[in-house]
C-alpha cells in the first residue's frame, strides 16, 4: 500500500519549530500472521472487532469511538522529551526511548490533546517505531542525517513552537486513513480472556529498573484496570505496559564534530514482558518475546507458548528497554 499523497511537496528542513511530515517513507502494511492459537481460541485480525452502540472501535486501543469518522482518523505522532512532558495522558500509544534525554514518541488517534510538549528532534528510532502507522509526524528540529528516515517529499510546515495541538497538526498535514491495528486485543471478538496462555502471574505492582536511568514504579488499580506510573517518570495511566528489550547503538550526528547519540533498534526480535489487567479484576503479567522482522511489518508479541499476547483494550505504553533492564513484581491477591 502506498503512503498518503500530500497536497504539495515541501523541501526537507531542520531547525527549531514544528515540522509536520504527512506520512512516513515506509508503507503501512500488516505484519505476518500470528502463530495458530490453541483449539477454541480464535485468531484476531485488523478490522474484526465489532461495532458497539458507542461507535466502532479505535484501531490503536480497541475502545469504542464517537463515530465511524473518528475511527478512520489519521494518527498523529509527536516526539517529546523532558522530565515532565505534557499531553501523554491523551495518547493511544507511547514509545519510550532511553536516549539523553529520555524521549517519548506519543501517538494520538482516538483522542485529541493540546499543549503537547516539549517537542524534540527526530531520530532514526521514530521511523522504525512508526513504520506501519503512516502518521502525521510532528517534531522540533533534527539533523539531515536523521530526517532521511522520513519521506522528504511529504513535509509541510506548521506554526513554530515547542508545544503542539494534535488538532492543529491534523489541519496542517494532508492525507487520510486510519492506522492498522497494531496489537492483538482480548475480548468477545477474539475469545481471549487472559494475556497469555502460559506463565501468567497476578501482580499488583511492578518495578522496571533501567541501567543508567533509574527505576520506574508501576501500580495496578483494580477498579479501573489501569497501570499507573507512580514514580520514575511522567504521571500516566495505561491499560498495558510493554517492556521490550532492544539493542541500543551509537549513531553519528556529525563526523566533523565527532558527536553521536544513542538510539534504540526496534527491528529484529528479543525478550518482552507485558503488564495488563482488566477493570474490576486483577492484574496480569507474562514474559514472552517480540518480533519485527522487517521495517514494514508489525511488531508481534508472543507468550512462551508462541501464541500472541492478548492486550487489554485501552492505551499502551511501550518501553524500549536497554539490555540489562530488570522487571520485578510484587504479588497481588
Amino acid at each position: 500500500m502506498a503512503p498518503g499523497q500530500p497536497a504539495r511537496p515541501v523541501p526537507r528542513w531542520a531547525g527549531s519549530g514544528l515540522a509536520v511530515a504527512a506520512g512516513l517513507a515506509v508503507a503501512a502494511c500488516a505484519g505476518s500472521a500470528p502463530n495458530p492459537l490453541p483449539p477454541g481460541v480464535p485468531t484476531a485480525s485488523a478490522g474484526t472487532h465489532g461495532a458497539t452502540a458507542s461507535g466502532p472501535p479505535a484501531p490503536l486501543t480497541d475502545l469504542p469511538t464517537a463515530s465511524a469518522a473518528a475511527a478512520r482518523q489519521r494518527a498523529i505522532a509527536l516526539a517529546l522529551s523532558g522530565s515532565d512532558p505534557h499531553g501523554l495522558t491523551g495518547a493511544d500509544v507511547v514509545y519510550q526511548e532511553f536516549a539523553a534525554p529520555v524521549r517519548y514518541i506519543a501517538v494520538f488517534q482516538s483522542r485529541q490533546a493540546t499543549g503537547v510538549g516539549p517537542l524534540t528532534g527526530t531520530q532514526p528510532t521514530d521511523g522504525q517505531a512508526l513504520s506501519v502507522l503512516r502518521p502525521l509526524f510532528g517534531y522540533d528540529g533534527g539533523t539531515r542525517v536523521f530526517e532521511k528516515v522520513l519521506d522528504p517529499s511529504l513535509y509541510a510546515r506548521a506554526p513554530h513552537g515547542v508545544t503542539a495541538s494534535t488538532s492543529a497538526v491534523l489541519r496542517a498535514g494532508h492525507g487520510s486513513g486510519a492506522p492498522p491495528q497494531i496489537f492483538y486485543f482480548r475480548g468477545a471478538a477474539t475469545g481471549r480472556s487472559a494475556l497469555a496462555t502460559v506463565g501468567l502471574s497476578r501482580p499488583s505492582a511492578a518495578r522496571v529498573s533501567i541501567p543508567g536511568y533509574g527505576t520506574e514504579s508501576w501500580a495496578f488499580d483494580s477498579h479501573t484496570g489501569l497501570w499507573a506510573l507512580a514514580g520514575g517518570g511522567p504521571k500516566v495511566r495505561v491499560a498495558n505496559v510493554v517492556v521490550q528489550t532492544v539493542p541500543y547503538k551509537r549513531a553519528v550526528v556529525s563526523h566533523h564534530a565527532g558527536t553521536t547519540v544513542l538510539i534504540a533498534r526496534v527491528i529484529g526480535k528479543g525478550p518482552a514482558e507485558v503488564l495488563s489487567g482488566r477493570a474490576g479484576g486483577s492484574a496480569m503479567a507474562a514474559a514472552g518475546t517480540w518480533s519485527k522482522p522487517q521495517l514494514k511489518q508489525l511488531t508481534d508479541y508472543y507468550d512462551k507458548n508462541g501464541y500472541p499476547m492478548a492486550f487489554q483494550p485501552g492505551p499502551t505504553w511501550v518501553i524500549f528497554a536497554p539490555k540489562g533492564t530488570r522487571v520485578s513484581t510484587s504479588a497481588g491477591q
